[in-house]
């Protein structure tokens, strides 16, 4: 949320069994994909490794820019899925 312009907006889909979360915000900019093969982070830095954590835990993810947002044609969607093991879903911890 931290590099977002204006609002953001999250969604998730529940695709049995794919939860795909997606995260809308204003600016049409489109981040960089994390470099392959993959760099070994800085333990020091506060910042930069959001798209390598996105890539090495989501099943798969992506983005898109220009689409519809809630206020209009403008902005970026940027999106990931986390897909279950088929079967029933684990059940909640009380």
């Amino acid at each position: 949320m931290r590099h977002t312009k204006g609002p953001a907006f999250v969604r998730l889909h529940w695709l049995d069994p794919v939860l795909r979360v997606s995260v809308w915000d204003m600016s049409p900019d489109l981040p960089a994909p994390p470099p392959s093969p993959r760099p070994v982070a800085d333990t020091c830095a506060v910042g930069g490794r959001g798209l390598l954590i996105l890539d090495l835990l989501a099943d798969r993810w992506g983005g898109c820019g220009t689409g519809e947002g809630p206020y209009g044609p403008a902005g970026k969607t940027i999106w990931f899925e986390l897909a279950l093991p088929p079967g029933p879903p684990p059940a909640l911890a009380a």
